[in-house]
């Protein structure tokens, strides 16, 4: 790599070679300054179904946005063509565009200053997946149905069963100098078993994983054991009386929850007043047992990244810190309107301007088990699945229909379905009454188990 370029070794020269061609372009064409984006990926995914496969998708992917500034107004464009003669007319539209667009004072490309040193090596590049044979991804899925299938007699077959891998690269370069780039790789796989539950009725478990590297993937016997007990315990379930009980909320459960409630973090939202927190920060949100973290740093962490889509650091942000809402997440766009520095959280395509998106968002974990917890409701429910509807992303307000078990003196004595299970974020926060040590990540989001000391459970 020449000098002024920081990038792993992996990453194409020759991305970054178009990134120079088309800001060269952009500026002679009219524009203040330019920024570019590049990714090129390959992706696959194979579904199966009675032991064939039920869909097989195999792509590459390579493509260029270019933003351009002119008297502070943006224009925006991309395209999968990055022929010389592409990126002549590419720039061309893009400042004619900003020519038409309204300005706007925070407008800016980043500098090397603002964007800060990336960390060297995060571990989210993994040749094995990068180069995984076709059958081996086909394979897999085939074993993971047959496990499935053979697991227990009440499995009559799956509703999906899958298995996705992705390897890329990201290149930014912008005419403030900077220039960034790094190679990622992702896989994942899926089972969702359905058990025959008497009358034609099927109860379904799904379980899925999804990681930067194979070796990190649990074995097909894992994933396809835990569909099964997913299933076999919906068994026989039913709807109970409303209630307001405590309520265990599944990691599964939690990380939906605080994957939801991350807008109201978001300082897009936070200078619209249109986030339930906009007027909370340093005030005390949360159980003191409540840190909520979004890191982009996370060694092999399937949401970190070296840079985020404004070429800035990445960096671990504390959200709340033992129930204190310490800090609103922002991209260079709207920390510039809010006085404050980018926290590394702009989230991109080549095909789309930035965001403000995640890096890995957890709940650290606490010190009890999920069986102590357990033991800890006399009369509740665990959730541990979620139907649609149910949150409010202004308000905070949380109402999904549910399914889990019913707990009595801290057992599970039955199925329960057909219920709904609502309260306020700020209230559940409030409540949380315990924080599991199961904390796995699993994806980007992660959360150990909670327990919530009093919720609404609406059934019969």
């Amino acid at each position: 790599m020449s000098a002024g370029i920081v990038a792993d070794e992996r990453v194409d020269r020759a991305l970054f070679d178009v990134a120079e061609a088309v800001l060269d372009r952009a500026r002679r064409a009219g524009a203040d300054h330019a920024e570019a984006c590049l990714e090129s990926a390959r992706s696959f995914q194979v579904k199966v179904q009675g032991g064939a496969i039920e869909t097989l998708k195999q792509s590459a992917t390579r493509g260029l946005g270019l933003r351009v500034f002119v008297g502070g107004a943006e224009g925006f464009v991309s395209s999968t063509d990055l022929r010389p003669e592409s990126l002549d007319d590419l720039a061309r539209r893009a400042v004619e565009l900003a020519r038409f667009s309204t300005p706007d004072e925070w407008n800016a490309v980043v500098s090397t200053a603002e964007a800060g040193e990336p960390a060297a090596d995060l571990a989210i590049f993994d040749p094995a997946v990068a180069g995984m044979p076709a059958p081996q991804r086909i394979a897999l899925a085939l074993e993971l149905e047959r496990l499935a299938l053979s697991a227990d007699p009440r499995i009559r077959r799956t509703d999906s069963v899958g298995v996705s891998t992705r390897d890329g690269q990201f290149v930014l370069a912008n005419s403030m100098g900077l220039r960034r780039g790094y190679s990622e790789t992702s896989i994942g796989a899926h089972v969702v078993a359905l058990a025959d539950d008497g009358d034609g009725k099927q109860q379904s478990g799904g379980y899925g994983r999804s990681h930067r590297f194979l070796a990190d993937l649990p074995s097909p016997e894992t994933i396809a054991a835990e569909a099964v007990r997913r299933a076999l315990g919906r068994l026989g379930a039913r709807s109970v009386p409303t209630a307001r009980v405590p309520v265990i909320l599944h990691p599964d459960i939690a990380g939906a929850w605080i994957a939801e409630m991350f807008d109201a973090f978001s300082g897009e939202n936070v200078i619209k007043k249109s986030s339930w927190l906009s007027e909370k920060l340093g005030e005390t949100i949360a159980s003191p047992l409540v840190t909520l973290v979004d890191d982009g740093l996370l060694l092999r962490g399937y949401g970190s990244s070296p840079v985020d889509g404004d070429g800035v650091a990445c960096q671990k942000n504390c959200l709340i810190d033992r129930g204190r809402c310490a800090m609103f997440v922002y991209d260079a766009y709207h920390a510039r309107r809010a006085g404050t520095r980018s926290t590394g959280n702009a989230a991109r395509g080549y095909s789309s301007t930035p965001g403000i998106g995640t890096g890995n968002l957890y709940v650290e974990a606490g010190t009890e088990s999920p069986e102590a917890i357990l033991r800890k409701v006399d009369r509740g429910f665990l959730m541990d699945d979620q139907g649609s509807f149910g949150f409010n992303s202004v308000t905070g307000d949380y109402s999904f229909q549910a399914q889990g078990q019913w707990i009595e003196k801290g057992e599970r004595v039955h199925a329960v379905e057909g219920v709904t299970v609502a309260s306020t974020s700020l209230e559940m926060l409030k409540n949380v009454a315990a924080v599991g040590n199961d904390l796995v990540f699993d994806g980007s989001v992660a959360s150990p188990t909670l327990l919530i000391s009093e919720m609404t459970v609406s059934g019969s």
